[in-house]
């Protein structure tokens, strides 16, 4: 296993030797797993279906009691009591795949307000935040629409959008893309970016590797243990364990690999189109 570099800023998510096990289950979903995550970090979680990553997303929001760990903190808040999953899910925000599960008002400025109204904010705080969120998110003008006409990547900005409006230190997102057209992935992509460039930290699940290149860490999962922790760059040039865990490789990577088969690849393995035009541009 690659030994996991630690954080350079003190951990939000704090976590050793954490089991879960679903009832019924004859082996651990997460099996030892050790975790940190640092203030302001953009660290993504890679791995097989049945790898671990959704309930390690539902753990560390405070969604999930453990069945047991060392040590298992989110913002301070400890996950294996009933009061500190409570205190963690004010702090860390939660979003699924697929948005409809998290809309639950008539309209988009409704479901924007709805965790606001829920912790008693008063109403004239409740409209500055709601429309600081819906100016954030580019839902100005769809703020009276229903969210059954919004598009796919209009329903994910929603549910974010209600997510953040409780101020968060950070976000968790369990394969947000995943039921999104290209418009719509590209939309939520563009703003999990722009909360990362505002310091929030982001814990990514996905299975796209076009989305794993920007983090500042990847986390590999294989069975409920880690098995890589480090480098976009550094998982990709194990090509091992890339086709062990089934992985695959961006979409840039997969077509330079196409390309040396030919005889006409770039030296070394470009993770982005930028990074693949600017090798053929170094070879020439």
């Amino acid at each position: 296993m690659t030994a996991s570099p630690a954080p350079t800023t003190a951990p939000l998510i704090d976590i050793s030797g954490l089991h879960y096990r679903y009832p019924g289950a004859r082996a651990d979903a997460l099996a030892d797993l050790d975790l940190q995550i640092g203030e302001g970090e953009f660290v993504a979680v890679v791995g097989a279906n049945g790898s671990g990553k959704s309930t390690l997303a539902r753990l560390a929001g405070g969604l999930d009691k453990p069945a047991a760990a060392r040590r298992a903190l989110a913002c301070g808040h400890d996950l294996l009591t009933e009061a500190g999953r409570l205190a963690a899910r004010r702090d860390v925000g939660v979003l699924f795949q697929n948005p409809e599960n998290q809309l639950v008002a008539q309209c988009v400025e409704d479901d924007v307000a709805f965790g606001l109204e829920n912790l008693g904010w008063a109403a004239p705080q409740i409209r500055r935040r709601v429309d600081e969120m819906l100016s954030r998110f580019r839902l100005e003008d769809l703020r009276l629409r229903e969210p059954h006409l919004l598009s796919g990547g209009q329903k994910q900005r929603t549910a974010l959008a209600g997510v953040l409006a409780v101020p968060r230190r950070a976000l968790v997102l369990d394969e947000p893309t995943a039921m999104l057209d290209p418009a719509g992935r590209r939309e939520v992509l563009a703003a999990v970016a722009g909360l990362h460039a505002e310091g929030l930290a982001i814990v990514y699940v996905t299975q796209e590797m076009d989305e794993v290149v920007t983090a500042d860490r990847v986390i590999a999962l294989e069975r409920g243990t880690e098995v890589y922790s480090g480098s976009p760059s550094g998982l990709f040039a194990d090509t091992g364990l890339v086709r062990r865990l089934r992985l695959g490789l961006p979409a840039a990577g997969e077509l330079a690999l196409a390309l040396a088969e030919r005889g006409r690849g770039p030296v070394r393995l470009p993770l982005t189109m930028d990074e693949l035009l600017a090798g053929f541009a170094g070879s020439a």
